[in-house]
């Protein structure tokens, strides 16, 4: 497999105003086959782009693009075969959209933004329906190639839209977003690049392995979501993808016993192994001393990364600090309760139940973040740096 290179354009990383604004005539010129300009980041048929920092310090790789079969599962078919003109009105229904999805998507977590003025959040729901998309991604079989198929779908519909040639309105508000709040495309695109990490192996062997996985979904989210949240200081990257990739560990952990009756295993197989975790004893929702140790052991790796990731506020300003520490209280919540508790990762209901959820919620409604646990906590002194 040839090295990960960028799927987006290295030249700029903003979308310009040109693109957005390009004219219904330009695109049939630019769908005739007749007409036939180079592709910039095609050569020798592969896809090619400068690497970017976050691709480095993660190191994952991709695969040359190849052609699409005419056939994908109707479940991710967001987008039509037509491109849409791009235009105010377009751009609104695509936000609206987004809202929708998110809410049904993301329930558990969107009171933690309802703090933020009305553009931030429809911003903020532009990258969540990204993320959604990943995720959805994620959920496919992929036994006949068909999950790989669609992921080529969904970075060529990505990739088009930041040219100007969207094909849903979701993807117009997420081009919109990332124009108005100078969001690197890069980070935009990271999320499909995790999504290639499990794709073609359907297993992580290490930690480390999964660490870039998170690392690239649920980091580069949170560091494309910063400049909507309010960023005042430089040099927040490293925070926000140790926050992000706290958070999606966090999920994982929490989510795992589901995951594994969908024959789905993210959790590193080393780890696994080590522990002597019972996989047909978690499917049945059984306890054993094996998925104590290992919770523990995951919550003790995650717990640190917490610590990290809380010096994130300190680069956001009043509305998007808030909206942080909320989001960081509801997965350390989450975290502590599985590490002091790890047999409540056994429960349908979830981890949190609604009377803890709701004191969450009444705490960031009435201003209190900085008296939830993870802010109250001493830091220790190994967890400083």
């Amino acid at each position: 497999m040839p090295p990960f290179v960028s799927i987006s354009d290295h030249t700029d990383t903003n979308v310009g105003t040109n693109a957005v604004q390009t004219t219904q005539k330009n695109l049939k010129k630019q769908e005739s086959p007749t007409s036939s300009s180079p592709n910039p980041d095609v050569k020798d048929g592969k896809h090619y782009a400068l690497p970017t920092q976050f691709a480095r310090l993660v190191g994952a790789r991709m695969a040359p693009h190849r052609p699409l079969p005419q056939q994908f599962p109707q479940r991710l078919m967001l987008t039509s075969p037509n491109h849409i003109e791009l235009n105010s009105h377009a751009t609104e229904r695509g936000y609206r959209s987004c809202r929708g999805a998110v809410r049904r998507y993301f329930k558990p977590q969107l009171w933690t933004s309802v703090n933020l003025p009305r553009e931030q959040r429809r911003a903020l729901d532009a990258i969540l329906f990204n993320l959604m998309r990943t995720l959805d991604l994620l959920d496919l079989e992929s036994a006949d190639g068909r999950s790989l198929d669609v992921w080529f779908e969904l970075r060529d519909d990505l990739s088009d839209a930041f040219r100007g040639k969207c094909t849903s309105v979701e993807l117009a508000a997420l081009v919109d977003a990332s124009r108005r709040f100078s969001i690197p495309k890069q980070f935009i695109f990271d999320p499909l690049r995790g999504a290639d990490l499990w794709i073609r192996n359907q297993k992580f062997q290490t930690f480390g392995e999964l660490e870039s996985f998170c690392s690239y979904v649920g980091g580069s989210s949170l560091v494309s979501a910063m400049p909507i949240l309010g960023v005042t200081k430089p040099d927040f990257e490293v925070f926000a993808v140790e926050c992000g990739k706290a958070i999606m560990l966090t999920q994982l952990l929490a989510n795992c016993v589901n995951d594994i009756k969908r024959n789905k295993i993210y959790l590193a197989q080393e780890d696994m192994f080590q522990c002597e975790l019972d996989v047909p004893r978690l499917k049945l929702r059984r306890p054993s001393p094996s998925l104590i140790h290992f919770v523990r052991l995951y919550a003790s790796r995650i717990e640190k990364m917490f610590f990290r990731a809380k010096r994130l506020a300190e680069h956001l300003d009043f509305d998007g600090n808030r909206t942080l520490k909320s989001l960081l209280a509801l997965h350390w919540q989450m975290l502590l309760k599985m590490q002091l508790t790890p047999e409540t990762i056994l429960s349908e209901q979830g981890v949190l139940n609604r009377q803890e959820r709701l004191a969450l919620k009444s705490r960031h409604l009435l201003g209190l973040e900085r008296d939830l646990p993870i802010f109250t906590a001493a830091t220790k002194a190994n967890h400083s740096h």
